[in-house]
């Protein structure tokens, strides 16, 4: 039995130490593969607008960054908004990041002063076909809407018989008849405004001018509206490129910020020479007509209005103003 045990004793020793080599590998290869295999599901790791967030403006796009890429599918079809905004599939969408940041862009502004709920439901999936395991939800509060215009323009009426609030300037050769206003009384006894300039053979201009600076909603409506006469004037003619009795400039920022005008211009008669440029609108001489202009259906929609320009341009002209202003 000595004998036996002494003979197969290394054997038996290098089986066990090798069956315990093997139990203790093994388990744990298996655990790594299993950790390895194991894939998160999706979830919201956070947001933009942040929850409970005010006075977040209404040109906002709304962000959700996930834990890792998403199906755009399903994670689009999980998100729900309350009240729900206008969105355009798929300009409204997109994944960003490696495909980990959905940006919900509207087609038009938030409603102001408004509290949004946004909720991304359970069951989007990321690129692995994981499902979420449950509901993320915020809420969020948009900008209160700019205040009413007043009277926007100033002495838009011309009710104090002035011009106080506007700049007025003008151009001609030295020594020819110069352009000039005055606020006169209308018919009706209204005060009304006259832009003018004698006959003469000399090309002139003239300009009256308000800086308005004021911001505007960017839902609803924004009008311009005023009343305008225009009467004969000397040799009536004009030189095409731009050269009108009257034409109203209004110039504003779109919500980038960029720079654009708005541009009007009004005649009774044909050029004599070439044609009249696209903005330009007949009116019956010697009679007032009503303008009214809906500046929120310009694109880019204004979002800041900067100032609005009266010009003035040709030979000879007599104009009248009344009742400008802006509404939103």
């Amino acid at each position: 039995m000595c004998r036996w045990i002494c003979r197969e004793a290394p054997i038996f020793l290098l089986l066990v130490s090798l069956s315990i080599l093997f139990g203790a590998v093994y388990p744990a290869t298996a655990v790594a593969a299993d950790i390895e295999l194991e894939v998160e599901p999706p979830r919201v790791v956070q947001v933009y607008p942040s929850h409970g967030m005010e006075y977040v403006p209404v040109g906002t796009s709304i962000h959700i960054i996930f834990n890792g890429p998403m199906d755009e599918s399903s994670t689009i079809q999980s998100v729900v908004i309350s009240p729900s905004p206008d969105l355009a599939y798929p300009a409204s969408w997109q994944l960003l990041r490696g495909e980990s940041i959905l940006i919900i862009t509207p087609s038009r502004p938030l409603k102001y002063s408004t509290t949004y709920k946004v909720t991304v439901q359970r069951g989007a999936k990321n690129k692995e076909g994981k499902e979420s395991l449950q509901d993320y939800e915020w809420v969020f509060t948009t900008e209160q809407s700019p205040p009413s215009p007043g009277e926007v323009p100033k002495n838009g009426g011309f009710s104090t018989g002035d011009i106080s609030e506007w700049e007025w300037t003008h151009s001609e050769e030295r020594g020819s008849r110069a352009a000039q206003w005055n606020v006169v009384s209308d018919t009706d006894g209204e005060y009304v405004l006259t832009i003018s300039r004698p006959p003469t053979f000399e090309m002139g201009s003239s300009s009256l001018k308000q800086i308005i600076d004021r911001e505007v909603p960017l839902s609803g409506l924004v009008f311009l509206s005023f009343d305008v006469l225009i009467g004969d004037y000397t040799l009536k003619q004009y030189s095409p490129g731009g050269t009108y009795p009257l034409k109203v400039i209004v110039v504003y920022l779109d919500r980038d910020g960029k720079e654009h005008s708005f541009t009007r211009s009004y005649y009774y008669h044909m050029p004599v020479e070439g044609g009249i440029d696209s903005f330009a609108e007949f009116v019956e001489a010697g009679k007032w007509a009503h303008k009214s202009y809906n500046l929120s259906a310009q694109t880019p929609r204004p979002s800041f209005i900067k100032s609005i320009e009266f010009e003035s341009c040709g030979w000879a002209w007599f104009c009248a103003l009344d009742n400008i202003k802006f509404v939103w």
